[in-house]
C-alpha cells in the first residue's frame, strides 16, 4: 500500500510507486497537497532531496484524474544537460502510469520533433529558449495551448537578468494564448530572497522551504601551539602553525 501522501495519488500511479518502492520524502510530503491542488509554489530543498518527483508526481495525477490531453505539462531547465539527467529520471514513472515524455532542445534530432507534433507527449522537457522558439511556428505554437502546468527547475539560475525577463515574458505569453492560467513551480535549491522569487513566479506563488534541519553532530578540536612546537618546526623546516598540525595528528 502506497504510505504517506502517496496514498493520495491516482490508482495507477500509486501503483507504479508501490512496484518501485518509493517512500514520499520530506519534501514530497511538505509540498504535494498544494501542487496537488493546483497552487502555485516555489520549492526550495536540497539537492537529491526530491524536488524533481514533489513538483511532478501531483502534477502527473491531475493529469490523470482530470484527463489532460495533449502536450499538457512543460518541464523547463536552463541546461541541457540537466534535460537529460531530468528526462532519465520521469521516463520510468511515466511510461508506468501511460503517459508519454518528450525532450526537446536544440540538438534534439529532427526525427523527434516532427513526432512531437504529430503525437504530442504528455510531459515535454525543454529549455527556455526552446520554449519560446515554439511560439515562432504555427504548428509548435498549437502544442502551447494544451499546457496546463509549467515547472521551471534551478529557478534562482533564471529569476535574475535577461533569461529571466524573457522567460517571464514567455510565460505571460502562453497564458495570453490560452486565455486560461497555468499553473506554475519552481525548484531550487538555493534561493537569497524566496519571496522575490515567488513573485517572480507569479502573484499567487508561496515558497515552501523544505530545507531538513541538520542531524549531523559536527565537532570542532582546534591545535594549540606549544613552545615544543617552535623547536621541532626549526628541525623539520616548516612553520610552528604546521608542526602543530602535524603532533595533534600523531596523537
Amino acid at each position: 500500500m502506497a504510505e504517506g501522501v502517496f496514498s493520495k495519488l491516482e490508482q495507477s500511479l500509486q501503483k507504479a510507486l508501490e512496484e518501485r518502492n518509493w517512500s514520499p520524502t520530506p519534501v514530497q510530503q511538505a509540498t504535494q497537497d498544494d501542487i496537488a491542488a493546483g497552487l502555485d509554489r516555489l520549492v526550495v530543498a536540497p539537492t537529491g532531496s526530491g524536488k524533481t518527483m514533489a513538483a511532478v508526481l501531483p502534477l502527473l495525477d491531475r493529469c490523470l484524474r482530470e484527463k489532460w490531453t495533449g502536450m499538457s505539462i512543460l518541464y523547463i531547465t536552463p541546461l541541457r544537460a540537466l534535460n537529460r539527467d531530468v528526462d532519465r529520471r520521469l521516463e520510468e514513472i511515466t511510461s508506468a502510469v501511460g503517459l508519454r515524455l518528450g525532450l526537446r532542445h536544440g540538438d534534439t534530432p529532427q526525427s523527434e520533433r516532427t513526432k512531437h507534433v504529430r503525437n504530442p507527449p504528455n510531459v515535454m522537457i525543454t529549455t527556455p529558449e526552446t520554449f519560446q522558439l515554439m511560439f515562432t511556428g504555427s504548428k509548435l505554437r498549437e502544442l502551447l495551448r494544451t499546457v496546463e502546468a509549467v515547472v521551471i527547475d534551478e529557478v534562482h539560475e533564471m529569476a535574475d537578468g535577461e533569461r529571466g525577463w524573457q522567460l517571464s515574458v514567455g510565460l505571460s505569453r502562453l497564458e495570453t494564448f490560452k486565455g486560461s492560467k497555468v499553473q506554475k513551480i519552481g525548484l531550487s535549491a538555493t534561493v537569497g530572497n524566496p519571496v522575490q522569487v515567488s513573485r517572480w513566479l507569479s502573484k499567487e506563488a508561496q515558497p515552501i522551504d523544505a530545507v531538513a534541519p541538520r542531524t549531523t553532530e559536527l565537532s570542532v578540536d582546534a591545535i594549540i601551539q606549544s613552545p615544543e612546537d617552535e623547536i621541532g618546526s626549526l628541525e623539520l623546516a616548516i612553520s610552528p602553525r604546521a608542526h602543530a598540525t602535524l603532533r595533534g595528528l600523531a596523537d
